[in-house]
């Protein structure tokens, strides 16, 4: 258990425990519980509140409003009509100072190496009641079109507690262990975000409940979805991905993309993936 750590440990304090590698290796996934506090996650929360309140400067095209709510069947306002912030931790200095939390990047080390950039990062809302969920997906489906590497590692952090009624994860464990399947379209502005994995229809995976602070390391082959919040209760989570330095961009075309990527720790190389902002734009 992880318990109001201090960042000012020795590097390295929050690496692999041989049972998570052994979990890894097996699942494609571990969790940790407790791993920030809720004073910490408040204050990601309070940023992005104030994003959506027009107190914090953010760019308005990565701010995404609820489907529901952008395509008219449903009626809130302020953070009940939310989806998500995208790309928070090059704009947000709470943020950045999250992504590069050696509670996150110290297990990463023992996966990709000590060379790591963050490649992805969303704060989440899942709105009491219209909260809606993504399909079974994998995200090196999407991460292949850009980058030459073996897995990206995801991090999933409950800001809420997330369970079966507000729209909790879940993974089927070993999956990661086959290769990316094909992903077909769905219906739906906010589906149009992922596609459904080929073949898993009919699978019920396991649901992934967590208190807050608690996070989930993943890796990119995992088949991994989230269902719809039926509950009056938010279910706020900030998801983060890393890549190793030491991979490649999938075509030179994709490095000029708007997807901005953050050094987080260790070196960078020439001819790898090296569009790199260090600093908070």
């Amino acid at each position: 258990m992880y318990s109001e750590i201090s960042e000012s440990t020795p590097d390295h304090s929050f690496r692999l425990t041989d049972a998570e590698r052994e979990r890894w290796q097996r699942d494609g996934f571990f969790i940790r519980e407790n791993v920030f506090s809720r004073a910490e996650n408040e204050v990601l929360n309070k940023a992005a509140e104030e994003v959506v309140a027009g107190t914090r400067p953010f760019p308005a095209e990565h701010v995404d409003r609820n489907a529901l709510i952008r395509d008219g069947k449903e009626q809130r306002t302020g953070i009940h009509a939310m989806h998500k912030l995208h790309f928070p931790s090059c704009h947000i200095p709470e943020f950045l100072e999250r992504v590069r939390a050696p509670r996150l990047t110290d297990p990463i080390v023992d996966l990709l190496g000590p060379d790591i950039l963050g490649i992805n990062n969303l704060y989440i809302w899942k709105a009491p009641e219209i909260g809606l969920g993504f399909p079974w997906h994998q995200d090196k489906f999407y991460f292949r079109q850009r980058f030459v590497t073996d897995t990206t590692v995801g991090t999933w952090t409950a800001i809420d507690a997330a369970d079966r009624g507000n729209g909790c994860l879940y993974v089927i464990p070993g999956s990661h262990l086959g290769p990316v399947v094909e992903h077909d379209e769905l219906e739906g502005s906010q589906q149009s975000e992922f596609k459904l994995a080929r073949n898993t229809h009919n699978e019920e995976g396991v649901a992934l409940e967590a208190e807050p602070g608690a996070v989930t390391w993943f890796h990119s082959h995992l088949l991994h979805k989230s269902t719809d919040n039926h509950s009056g209760r938010f279910r706020r989570s900030y998801v983060s991905h890393y890549l190793s330095a030491q991979a490649e961009w999938a075509s030179p075309e994709r490095s000029a993309g708007a997807q901005r990527i953050m050094w987080v720790r260790g070196t960078t190389f020439a001819g790898k993936v090296t569009e790199v902002q260090r600093d908070v734009i």
